[in-house]
């Protein structure tokens, strides 16, 4: 009897985490879909785009493009800490240089600011091939890692991801505007 117990709450849970990935999948192409439109009074999503572009002696250009997608609190509940403050939704990050490549993307969930999902698509230095690598959290926790040989580098990727809300963030709070 325990035994089937124990059975029926992994498959629960299962289904709770199912439905945890399947929320964050939904709220991930809701985001794609408004950042189409770009920024209006129904459309509280906008996007900074920043270029970059570097050279090394040995190694030549290196170019790249970061995205940050941010909601505007529009202040629907007045609080003047966060009245129109940005709040960043999504990060896109795009590097290459010949061949070599890395792109990332980073989901925040607007409530809790906290990561929800990063994609990592990177050449893997030892065989030279592109890996693939998808991380679910809720609440700093991994949910599931695809494929799950990478659940080893979800530590990783969460500490990359608040860094990367700390710099989306730090883009609108110190704009050209604030001089």
């Amino acid at each position: 009897m325990s035994i089937f117990l124990l059975c029926a709450a992994l498959m629960a849970s299962a289904q709770s985490v199912d439905a945890q990935i399947q929320k964050i999948r939904d709220f991930y192409n809701l985001v794609q879909e408004q950042a189409k439109k770009g920024y209006s009074t129904e459309n509280p999503i906008g996007t900074a785009v920043i270029d970059h572009i570097a050279t090394y002696s040995a190694v030549g250009y290196i170019k790249g493009r970061t995205e940050i997608y941010t909601y505007l609190y529009d202040g629907e509940e007045f609080d003047d800490e966060l009245f129109n403050t940005q709040q960043v939704v999504m990060i896109r990050e795009n590097f290459e240089r010949g061949p070599w490549q890395k792109y990332r993307e980073y989901l925040y969930d607007p409530e809790t600011r906290e990561p929800i999902f990063c994609y990592f698509h990177d050449m893997n230095p030892d065989t030279g091939e592109f890996d693939d690598h998808r991380f679910y959290f809720s609440k700093g926790k991994l949910l599931k890692a695809l494929p799950a040989s990478s659940a080893s580098k979800a530590k990783s990727a969460l500490t990359i991801a608040n860094g990367m809300k700390d710099y989306g963030r730090s883009v609108f709070e110190n704009s050209p505007t604030d001089l």
